[in-house]
């Protein structure tokens, strides 16, 4: 009798266990760079899908950051948001949350509904010297630069919430399978927080058109040290039809990439 391994096959119940969730119940160690700017009002309320309404202040928090799980590789992360509310509870919408490996994009697509993608996302610090960027798909979407100015307060320990839509499109092309709106609650304990004299470009990108996302005015850019416990609810179940005229927001429409660059402009 062959005693091979199969190790597509069934596995007993102690070893059933999904290691998302797992991981983010341990404290994650980031090291972030977040700028904090004001947009204009009618584009928060334009990319902000039902139940969710606008924040009192048409707020946008950019993170890039490079993340360390135990038990997994560092990798690098980036969130992009706006401020939203759900009844009373305020906090983040993420229009894009790029990843640098597969693992992170699958795991927190599949397990908390976050719109994550594949990207190359890069946070460098030389003494007081910070620079950070996402490339996505031959875009620059993102680029910070900046000098440490100096300490800010520690935050005291809180809770952060950002609101996630865990769905899937449905197999035969029409629409879209059980929507729910989950909270991603983020426990924090900050280590080091920092000021940062810099400047925050947005990029063209027909995937990812972060560059409509207008910056009016920057509030902040800070360096942080801090460790995160995350937690996911399910908060309540979402009509499909809120949701369809968003879906382009997580997939990609890859039809796009086919449609010819704007030429440059001339001289």
């Amino acid at each position: 009798m062959s005693t091979t391994t199969v190790r597509y096959g069934p596995r007993q119940p102690e070893a059933q266990v999904d290691h998302e969730i797992d991981a983010t119940k341990a404290p994650i160690a980031t090291e972030a760079v977040t700028i904090s700017y004001l947009t204009d009002p009618e584009i928060v309320a334009a990319v902000l899908p039902r139940p969710l309404k606008p924040a009192a202040e048409p707020l946008v928090r950019i993170q890039l950051q490079r993340v360390r799980i135990a038990g997994m590789p560092t990798f690098t992360s980036a969130v992009f948001s706006v401020t939203a509310r759900h009844d009373d509870l305020h906090g983040d919408y993420p229009l894009f949350m790029p990843q640098s490996t597969e693992q992170s994009v699958t795991g927190g697509r599949e397990t908390f509904g976050e719109p994550k993608k594949l990207a190359h996302i890069a946070v460098e610090r030389d003494g007081q010297s910070v620079t950070a960027g996402v490339d996505r798909l031959g875009h620059q979407l993102i680029r910070v630069t900046g000098r440490v100015t100096g300490t800010a307060p520690l935050p005291p320990d809180q809770v952060n919430t950002e609101f996630y839509f865990k769905f899937l499109r449905a197999p035969d092309g029409a629409g879209i399978t059980d929507p729910h709106l989950v909270y991603g609650e983020y426990h924090r304990h900050y280590e080091l927080l920092e000021t940062i004299d810099g400047t925050v470009e947005l990029g063209e990108s027909p995937l990812d058109p972060v560059a409509d996302i207008v910056i009016r005015q920057i509030t902040s850019i800070t360096w942080c040290r801090r460790r995160t416990v995350q937690v996911g609810r399910i908060a309540a179940r979402v009509p499909a039809e809120w949701l369809l005229p968003y879906v382009h927001q997580r997939y990609d429409d890859v039809a796009l990439l086919a449609a010819p660059r704007p030429e440059p402009a001339r001289a």
